[in-house]
């Protein structure tokens, strides 16, 4: 282990202390420091930014209402264990409608070349389980998710009933995360950005 890291422990260990005896100056300390570390790694995954933005809203606020009965060896591991279970909540739950199918996002600044690379090879992942979808489902759930077309749109360009539209995004949803379901998990477990 570098002295760096051994210091940030350390400074990690002293921080956690102070916040479990209510020092907000102390919370407030961790929360600089890791906020944009953790949005930058829940953004890689879902590419929503308000998504994001919730989920370490959430996280930090739970460190803090929580704070005298959480057991935390390591902040970094905490911080990165809470950021995969929102995550997951939140791909399980369905509310990343079209940005976690898009490439083309402002990211946040601090984004670096090695976090584009990981991000191309996530984008490359879901690409490829969208080209095992049936041909019909593949071209409907392209037009909404990629080109951001309504169903009424898919529906008069395809002309074919909004309700068939409907159904073959629900399809496609349903078996991408079928399919994704294990990639996700293997992203979530190996993927760290911290």
């Amino acid at each position: 282990m570098m002295t760096e890291e051994i210091t940030d422990i350390a400074d990690d260990k002293q921080l956690l202390e102070r916040v479990k005896a209510g020092d907000r100056l102390a919370f407030g300390m961790i929360y600089s420091k890791y906020w944009s570390k953790l949005y930058i790694y829940a953004y890689n995954i879902l590419r929503e930014k308000h998504s994001c933005e919730d989920i370490v809203q959430e996280i930090m606020t739970d460190l803090w209402i929580r704070r005298d009965v959480l057991q935390i060896e390591s902040l970094k591991a905490f911080f990165l264990a809470a950021t995969r279970f929102q995550v997951l909540k939140v791909i399980r739950s369905g509310k990343v409608r079209s940005d976690f199918f898009t490439q083309d996002h402002q990211l946040p600044e601090g984004y670096n070349a090695e976090q584009t690379i990981h991000s191309k090879d996530i984008s490359s992942i879901v690409d490829e389980h969208i080209s095992q979808l049936p041909d019909k489902c593949r071209e409907i759930f392209t037009l909404s998710r990629k080109e951001q077309l309504s169903n009424r749109e898919i529906a008069k360009k395809l002309g074919i009933a909004q309700k068939t539209v409907e159904n073959q995004i629900t399809i496609a949803i349903r078996r991408l995360r079928s399919s994704l379901g294990d990639v996700l998990a293997f992203i979530l477990l190996f993927y760290t950005l911290l």
